[in-house]
């Protein structure tokens, strides 16, 4: 599995391929960041109670293994995607790759809107809440281009007729993620 590397091991493996692995990246970065927010959520718990955070954490905590899972399933995708086409069934190695980066952004808008929802409960690392948030916001942002960029690269109309309308959901969802600016006022 990808992610059963260490960090160390992981860059270098994604640096070596001879395909781009962007979105094992993205649901990796995703991953970091649920795990920044979680750690936040975790270290408010001895002043707002375990009970008031424990659902939170434990949420995001399966948030953050879904996304390790896409990250090695991502991994595996080319490779798939090969065998797929060489058997004559090139539209399902792409929907699969299509749709990959839908779950990614799925995973990731839900755990930035959680922990945007839990802004106004924090007390203690607010400030690390707030870079996990833009960290999944960004990784919203880069799972969505990585599905423009395939619609792009495969123009099928059965592709473009299922998933650009996932893309635009994707996308307003998106607009509901208000990471802050600056830090200091």
């Amino acid at each position: 599995m990808l992610t059963d590397n260490a960090f160390r091991d992981l860059t270098a493996h994604i640096a070596g391929q001879n395909t781009a692995m962007a979105g094992a990246v993205i649901a990796a970065s995703a991953a970091l960041a649920c795990s920044l927010g979680e750690a936040c959520v975790r270290l408010n718990a001895s002043i707002l109670g375990e009970a008031a955070i424990g659902s939170l954490a434990e949420r995001l905590a399966a948030i953050r293994t879904q996304l390790l899972t896409l990250a090695d399933e991502d991994g595996a995708a080319i490779i798939a995607f090969a065998a797929l086409r060489a058997a004559g069934k090139t539209l399902v190695g792409q929907e699969q790759l299509c749709q990959a980066p839908i779950e990614i952004a799925r995973r990731a808008l839900e755990a930035a809107a959680s922990l945007q929802a839990f802004r106004p409960s924090i007390q203690l690392a607010q400030d690390d809440l707030e870079m996990a948030i833009v960290l999944l916001a960004g990784a919203v942002r880069a799972a969505t281009l990585l599905l423009d960029s395939n619609l792009r690269l495969w123009p099928e109309p059965p592709l473009l007729a299922r998933f650009d309308p996932e893309l635009a959901v994707l996308r307003a969802e998106a607009g509901r993620i208000h990471p802050v600016e600056r830090i200091r006022p």
